[in-house]
């Protein structure tokens, strides 16, 4: 799990040193109920309330142990590689609407058990190829509430993102390689896409069409231990779009070593054809995709 798994450095936000980002409130997805103010400053910084209303934790007994962004009332997509160690789903869970990792006493955050796993049939735990998976909740979540929205999935005509530009990985991963306590609070940290023939990245990805590398070259930003399975985003269209899933990297925020993720407008068709499948209770797709379910 990311060879130390994702990381953000929390530093204070200071007045007017931010970029605020003002969605489409009228879209379907990728914009929730208050507005994102990202900062200027090195490292990460806690999220604001109700930013990312699709972001989840993914839970074992409990613990906080991935992230991953709500796709629809029933599905989330997440990594595969945070079920290399999971043998059944009994005692596995969701958690929506919360910027703390824990539950809220005020009835505002959700949990669901999880009744379906689909994992990329083409997945190398070995490599961190086709690192991706789709979750189908027990019961749906209610999108009612102005803290649970779904994120937006890019086109499958692009392959996004393209070199050098501004993304935002949100989660609560720990806040140091040396680390194994995770984040209290949801943390966002803005990095920037990198070219695939960047000897940094060159060294780390397998298939520059399925992951791309993000980060900051000069090191200090990144995603780390606990982070996978959460949203790179790109704010595009007025709405924010998932570009990325958290995957892997070498530790964590180290100079000439940015992070790896999954490229998600790769895998729309798969993504789309699983939803489509699982809600018409079909007992067949295309053979393309041919999804492995555990």
């Amino acid at each position: 799990m990311r060879f130390l798994i994702f990381f953000f450095v929390v530093f204070i936000c200071k007045k007017g040193s931010g970029t605020i980002y003002q969605c489409n409130t009228n879209a379907s997805c990728g914009c929730s109920t208050s507005f994102t103010l990202v900062s200027r400053i090195v490292g990460g910084e806690t999220a604001g309330r109700q930013s990312w209303s699709w972001a989840i934790s993914l839970r074992s007994n409990g613990k906080h142990i991935c992230g991953g962004s709500i796709l629809s009332p029933s599905f989330i997509i997440t990594a595969a590689h945070c079920f290399n160690d999971i043998t059944n789903l009994t005692n596995i869970t969701i958690l929506a609407g919360s910027l703390s990792v824990t539950p809220s006493l005020n009835g505002s955050s959700q949990v669901r058990s999880v009744a379906q796993l689909y994992k990329h049939s083409d997945y190398d735990s070995s490599l961190f190829i086709n690192d991706l998976a789709l979750l189908r909740l027990s019961s749906p979540l209610n999108m009612g509430h102005g803290n649970i929205k779904s994120v937006c999935l890019p086109s499958d005509t692009v392959s996004q993102p393209s070199d050098n530009i501004n993304m935002i990985a949100v989660g609560w991963g720990t806040t140091s390689a040396l680390s194994s306590t995770v984040s209290s609070i949801l943390l966002q940290v803005t990095v920037q896409s990198i070219a695939s023939t960047y000897s940094g990245c060159k060294d780390l990805i397998s298939d520059s069409k399925l992951q791309f590398c993000a980060g900051i070259i000069t090191g200090g930003k990144d995603t780390c231990q606990g982070d996978s399975g959460g949203p790179l985003m790109a704010f595009a269209n007025n709405v924010w779009q998932l570009y990325g899933i958290t995957s892997y990297g070498y530790l964590c925020a180290l100079p000439g070593y940015p992070g790896v993720y999954t490229r998600v407008s790769f895998y729309i068709e798969w993504i789309k054809s699983i939803m489509s499948f699982d809600e018409i209770t079909t007992t067949t797709v295309s053979k393309s995709i041919n999804p492995t379910t555990t």
